[in-house]
């Protein structure tokens, strides 16, 4: 039976006779920098049964050197849990094994010998200011199939009599799970959703993330415990790259782990990140600042309206001509100045070709024609493009089919030799401006979840970092073409912020669903444009989603006349939000916060830019300081929220001055629906 040292973290009377003051445990050391390791000052304290212990700037450590267990504990001793130190490769160990952990330095070791010394499996802890990362490395002999469980030793993994439940950033699953898991297997908003799972224990959450992108789809707790890594066998037998390198020493790497701790999931997910940020892992290559202005403001995608006037697709109806109706009859019901118009699925003569239609956009040089007229009322455009399938003349069939049966000329392939080239020629037929190019602003990334399984060279990547490579690849070559392309996908992972522009919240059915993913969004890739999405919003949540997305993002509108299920939206409605979307580029580029209550702000630094207000209801932007603008789509009696209103002036549509009285939450008047009011500070002008 397992020894644990349950306690061993209070344990601080023998610390009397340690060289390092006991003080030195609980805060920076005045020599070391507030982000600097306190484990590098050489800090153990000796606990019951020799256990080894570590403490840094939030959390203590003990490691049990006869066992391997690890326990994780807060500065005060209790514990989130604990957890080997150790992995079960799923193939039989030869007798005579035996464990061996120590403390070198700031690290914890355990390592799994055969009778004669050799290792077998390796694994080590590396502790820093507010989280820790575990490696895991093993000889190919000790790896059978089935997933490879890590913080598991073959018997057992994370404790989770000390959990009582868990979470998942997966918009697939309940967010709340007694086995929370995470992948891109199979059709999922998030492709990939953020390599992390969360336990709730006593003191707070206990966060397992990936730091590396790894050569697999699906990371799952297992029910001993463990965390289950789908790694292809064949892979790590041939000694290929997983995502940390080849192998060393003979021993397969495995991807990176990182341990977080918080007071809430979306606290979780925000040290994930603030984790990967020292290593260059969560850096967002359009951050809050960098941004052209075009991109915040509303997206009009044809897609809605395609399908609820049975123009999708390859439909007839869908043509060049539809297409210019379509913004026409937006603009004239809706009313937003400049907008980015998406032409949807499917301009093109194939799926996964850049040749658009001949009949129903007039080839090159009718879509041509069409961006080009779109650019000169003031517009831009983005094309929809379909990741992985290619020169497919319908629809693919369902993802868990077309990943395993799809012929390899109908599948693109990042791994392929003449991939690189290909994709930089498709990208500048997409986004040049010279002759026979379409002169497009950016793509709107699709089915980015329908990775193949069978690729023509999967050392190069497999799973997740096959996604990763055709990211990377494509959003450079789009970049090369048009410095200020939009490459819109919908990949949360942190790790991905660095290969596309914005995370699309791709299709939901609800506000709630909206609200969760975006929420995980600006927990985990806070430097990130979120595109709001809207395809399938109803009567019911269109309102406030316009609102929310407007705040938290850049929103986006799939309809000019009715809803997907058929209804048709009113005047005063669209024209209503109309002047909410119109507000989206005022905000400037900053971050997203989620509020109790369903209202969001966005901020620049610490100032307030936009906020949601009456349950998302109401929009309050600042394009300055002194400058700002509100709108209302319920009407009535409203409060604004500020917390300086003194001195602040509102005036109509007409300039006329509305009368306001001050109110501890703010600022409370009477708002007609739709009409967008003014509000000027003394001294300021708008």
């Amino acid at each position: 039976m397992r020894r644990r040292p349950r306690r061993v973290l209070l344990l601080l009377a023998v610390a009397a006779a340690l060289p390092v003051p006991v003080a030195a445990h609980l805060a920076p050391l005045p020599t070391l920098r507030h982000s600097d390791s306190l484990a590098a000052a050489d800090l153990r304290l000796s606990g019951e049964d020799g256990a080894l212990t570590l403490t840094e700037r939030s959390y203590r450590l003990a490691l049990d050197p006869h066992t391997g267990h690890v326990t994780v504990a807060t500065l005060h001793g209790t514990e989130y849990t604990g957890f080997p130190l150790a992995m079960s490769g799923g193939a039989p160990l030869p007798k005579g094994v035996h464990r061996v952990s120590r403390r070198s330095g700031g690290t914890l070791e355990s390592r799994l010998l055969d009778a004669g010394g050799r290792v077998l499996q390796e694994a080590t802890l590396q502790p820093s200011s507010d989280s820790f990362t575990v490696r895991f490395a093993a000889l190919p002999q000790t790896l059978g199939p089935g997933a490879m469980r890590f913080f598991d030793d073959g018997a057992a993994g994370i404790e989770l009599a000390e959990t009582s439940g868990g979470f998942t950033p997966d918009p697939t699953l309940p967010q709340l799970t007694a086995h929370p898991a995470v992948g891109v297997a199979g059709r999922t908003p998030f492709a990939p959703p953020p390599f992390q799972i969360q336990l709730r224990t006593a003191p707070g959450w206990f966060g397992v993330g990936l730091v590396d992108v790894p050569a697999a789809t699906t990371m799952r707790l297992a029910a001993d415990g463990g965390i289950a890594v789908d790694y292809p066998l064949a892979l790590a037998l041939a000694g290929d790259d997983l995502g940390a390198g080849l192998p060393e020493g003979g021993l397969v790497r495995f991807p990176e782990f990182v341990v977080t701790l918080a007071a809430d999931p979306l606290g979780g997910l925000r040290a994930y990140h603030d984790a990967l940020s020292p290593r260059g892992e969560s850096a967002a290559a359009s951050p809050p600042g960098s941004r052209p202005g075009w991109w915040s403001q509303a997206m009009v995608d044809t897609w809605g309206e395609q399908v609820a006037t049975r123009a999708a697709r390859s439909s007839p109806l869908y043509t060049a001509e539809w297409v210019r109706d379509f913004v026409a009859e937006w603009k004239r019901r809706f009313g937003a100045g400049p907008i980015t118009v998406v032409i949807d699925s499917r301009w093109q003569a194939q799926i996964g070709s850049a040749e658009p239609d001949p009949v129903r956009f007039g080839g090159v040089a009718g879509m041509r024609d069409l961006i080009d007229a779109l650019h000169a009322q003031g517009d831009r455009v983005l094309l929809w493009w379909p990741m992985w399938a290619r020169n497919i003349p319908r629809v693919p069939p369902a993802t868990a089919v077309f990943r395993r049966t799809a012929p390899a000329e109908q599948v693109v392939d990042p791994t392929a030799a003449g991939f690189d080239e290909a994709t930089a020629a498709t990208m500048s037929t997409l986004l040049g401006s010279g002759p026979g190019e379409l002169g497009a602003d950016g793509v709107k990334l699709d089915w980015g979840y329908d990775i193949p399984l069978t690729l023509a060279d999967p050392s190069l990547g497999w799973g997740a970092s096959a996604l990763y490579r055709y990211l990377a690849v494509l959003h450079a070559d789009a970049h090369a073409v048009r410095p200020e392309a939009l490459v819109d996908a919908s990949a949360a992972a942190p790790q991905f912020a660095s290969v596309t522009d914005a995370v699309r919240l791709y299709d939901a059915w609800s506000l709630a669903d909206w609200n969760r993913r975006a929420a995980v969004v600006s927990a985990v890739d806070p430097d990130t444009l979120i595109d709001g999405d809207a395809w399938q919003a109803t009567a019911a949540d269109l309102v406030a989603h316009t609102v929310s997305s407007t705040v938290y993002g850049t929103p986006a509108m799939y309809f000019a006349t009715r809803l997907a299920d058929g209804r048709p939206i009113p005047p005063a409605l669209a024209e209503e939000l109309g002047a909410v979307v119109a507000l989206s580029p005022d905000k400037g580029q900053g971050t997203a916060r989620s509020l109790t209550g369903g209202d969001w702000e966005y901020v620049d630094g610490s100032t307030v830019r936009a906020r949601s207000f009456a349950g998302g209801t109401g929009l309050l932007v600042w394009r300055n300081a002194g400058c700002g603008a509100a709108v209302s789509t319920g009407g009535g009696r409203v409060v604004l929220p500020l917390g300086a209103a003194r001195g602040l002036t509102v005036r109509d549509a007409a300039g006329k001055a509305v009368k306001a009285t001050h109110l501890p939450t703010g600022l409370g008047l009477t708002m007609v629906a739709g009409q967008r009011y003014t509000l000027q500070r003394a001294g300021s002008s708008c």
